[in-house]
Parts: C-alpha cells; structure tokens; sequence
C-alpha cells in the first residue's frame, strides 16, 4: 500500500494531483468503448483530460486504464499533448483497486501533492469552475464531493421487490465526481479499508471521516449506456452554443411529420390522444393515432434521430394496440437526451368526417401534458379536402405536424 513519504506544501504551487479512473470493461455499452468513443470530434476521455490539464491547480495527472487500452491512452496523451498526464497505469479489479494503483504510482513520481481528486474518466464534462468549489470545499473536512438534489421520488425496496421506505428526497443527493481528498486521509482510507465501495467518499467515510458535499453540475453526466453517448452529445452541442456567446434559446432546430390511416368499422377512434365517439376507427399496429404519430414523428426528425418506423416499428409486439401518448412521450425523452426539448407544436389535423372541432381544446392539453409543455405552446387545427380524394371521401384521416426545437 502507499505511504505518503512527502507531501508539497509550498502554496505557490499547484497542490492538486488528480486519477482518472478509466479502467472499466465498458460491459454496457454494447461493444462499444465508453473511454475512446467519439464525442465532439474527440475521445470522450479526452474532454476531462483537456480541463484538468489547463487548470492551474492541477500539478499532475495518473490516467488509469484497463489493459488493453493503454496503448490507446498513451498514444491520446501524446498526440494532445497532456504533459501533466505523464503516467499511465493498468487498473485493477475492483474500482477502489484502479485508484489505489494511481495512488502508488503518484507516489512513485515524486512527493505527493496535498490535495487528491479522483475522477470518472467516463464524465466528460466537468469545468474549472467545479475543480475551484472542490479546492473550497474540501477545507472543512478533508473530503468533499460534487452532488445535485435528487428530484425523483427514492423507494427502497427489498429482495421481493416490495417497498419498505420511501426516504425524504430532501436529504438525498446523486453524488459525482471528481471527488477531492487530503492526501493523508486519502492514503489512510485505502490502507484500512478493504470492503466493497462504490466510492471513494466511502471509503472515507467506512474510516470514521467526514464527508461534505459541493455543488455538482446536471450536465456532468457519466457515460455507461449508449444512450449515455446520445445524450452526451446533446450536452456538447448545447454547451458549443452557450461558449459562442449565446444562450440554449439561440439554437432552435424544425421537424415535420407526415402521417395517414384508412378508417374502418369499429367504434373506438382515437385521436390526439382522446377517445372521439364515431362509429369507425383508424387502422393501426398501435392504436392507430395519425395526430400523435405525425408529432411524434417531427419531434424525431427535429432531433436528427431518423423516422417513426425505425424506433417503433409495426413489426414489434411491444407496439401493438399501444396507447400513442406511450410513443410520443418516448420520442420526446429520446430527443431530450440529445439535448432538444419541444418550444413550439403546430399540427393539423386533415378528415371529412367526424366533427373535431370540439375535441380540440382536450387533445391540445392532453398534448402538452405529454410533452411536459405549455399548454400555449400547442396549436392544434382541423381542415378538410372539401371531399377530394380519399379522405375526401370519409375513408381516413391524415395529420401533419411542425415542431420547433430548442437546445435545453
């Protein structure tokens, strides 16, 4: 284990050592890499590198990395040129195990700075300004930790399933990295300590330390799914905008959708999301909903994530008979996680028959709903072809839909 043999204490002098934890075996990710996956143009690894690199309170770096992704690592330092990060390890079985190695191998390098932070290499977007609340924070007791309330609702369960707590969400928050320690009671925790933890902070804590927490950042996301990566992107794009000079409000993108269904006898029409009495319905793999569907399908569009059919085809079981609201609310959740949110809908609405004009009002606000929106946020019409074609002639219903996105 690592002793501290020297620690800097020269206040002239950057007192920050940092390990970036990289070593994991990417097991959700699909088969892809959640370290080198591009981000940006970029490595996703590369974008934590670049910050602590041109921070001046970071001395060094130890960049800890699983075996067959060393080469990968040593060539992205070179060709980045990240000169602080001039070590390299193999990282172990367990986390704890990947940041002790870094631990030994920056005592290795020379004396140790009095100030470690420890930081998910798969979080690509932290920033000065949080490395300079943890150099406040960490003050009080030695050990601090970024962290954000959490918003939903927590139930514990046990192993049946069955709730046994529902805790105060008050007294909860979602903890980040890059968690900063005293070099001494950093070292200490991982000497006495050799139980499971999911953190470092733990470890501190399981050795009769105090922990404090500081302000964490919502976009400091850790990359572990695919769907990670898509909403990291989001992210990137929202944060290009804001360091331009402008606000997420200046980068809107359009979607249009377009969709169309026969009716056919049967009580049981669905539109908008309301039940409209008539005495025909229309013929769908879902339920048939043409309002939602060209909604949905614009909100896709907007958020460059390919057409209706690719993520909700009618070949799937999943989708059949499925409530439309279901589908429109997950087109929404899946362009929010690239970082685009619904500002304006405007839809029309294109049958013969039944009368629609009353509904309108209750299927704009269940719209809205859906999305999480404004109900002023919502425009939705009806027109007719004057009997011209099919529907025309009472044998569908179509609906079109212009959405505005903007980044959030």
């Amino acid at each position: 284990m690592v002793t501290v043999l020297a620690v800097t204490s020269d206040t002239r002098d950057p007192q920050l050592g940092v390990i970036v934890v990289a070593g994991g075996s990417s097991r959700r990710m699909e088969g892809a890499d959640k370290i080198f996956a591009d981000l940006g143009g970029a490595p996703v690894l590369a974008h934590c590198l670049d910050v602590f690199q041109r921070s001046d309170a970071v001395a060094t770096i130890v960049v800890v990395l699983a075996e067959h992704n060393l080469g990968l690592g040593r060539d992205l330092i070179a060709s980045r040129r990240f000169d602080k990060a001039g070590t390299v390890v193999t990282g172990g079985a367990r986390r704890q195990d990947s940041v002790r190695l870094g631990l030994e191998a920056l005592a290795k390098a020379g004396p140790l700075p009095s100030l470690i932070a420890v930081h998910d290499g798969p979080r690509p977007f932290i920033d000065e300004a949080m490395i300079q609340r943890a150099l406040a924070a960490v003050g009080e007791t030695g050990a601090s930790v970024p962290a954000i309330p959490v918003t939903d609702t927590i139930k514990q369960v046990d192993e049946a399933g069955a709730v046994v707590n529902t805790p105060d969400r008050s007294t909860l928050r979602a903890v980040q990295t890059p968690q900063i320690f005293r070099t001494d009671l950093l070292v200490a925790a991982h000497g006495a300590v050799d139980e499971d933890v999911t953190d470092d902070a733990m470890l501190i804590e399981r050795n009769g330390g105090a922990v404090t927490v500081f302000e964490g950042s919502t976009d400091n996301v850790k990359i572990t799914t695919p769907d990670d990566l898509v909403a990291a992107r989001g992210i990137l794009a929202s944060r290009d905008v804001r360091s331009a000079g402008g606000s997420a409000d200046d980068a809107l993108r359009w979607g249009t959708g377009f969709d169309g269904h026969a009716l056919v006898p049967g009580g049981g029409l669905r539109l908008g999301g309301v039940n409209v009495p008539f005495g025909m319905r229309l013929e769908g793999h879902s339920d048939g909903d043409v309002l939602l569907h060209a909604i949905a399908s614009a909100i896709l569009g907007g958020a460059g994530l390919g057409d209706l059919g690719t993520h909700f085809p009618s070949s799937s079981p999943e989708w059949a008979g499925a409530d439309s609201r279901i589908i429109l609310r997950k087109a929404a959740g899946m362009a929010s996680e690239t970082g685009w949110v619904v500002d304006y809908l405007d839809a029309t609405i294109v049958a013969e028959q039944p009368r629609l004009n009353p509904y309108l009002v209750e299927i704009a606000s269940g719209i809205a709903e859906t999305l999480d929106i404004d109900p002023d946020r919502v425009s939705v019409k009806v027109t007719s072809t004057d009997h011209v074609g099919a529907i025309g002639q009472g044998e569908g219903i179509a609906a079109q839909a212009i959405v505005t996105l903007r980044a959030r």
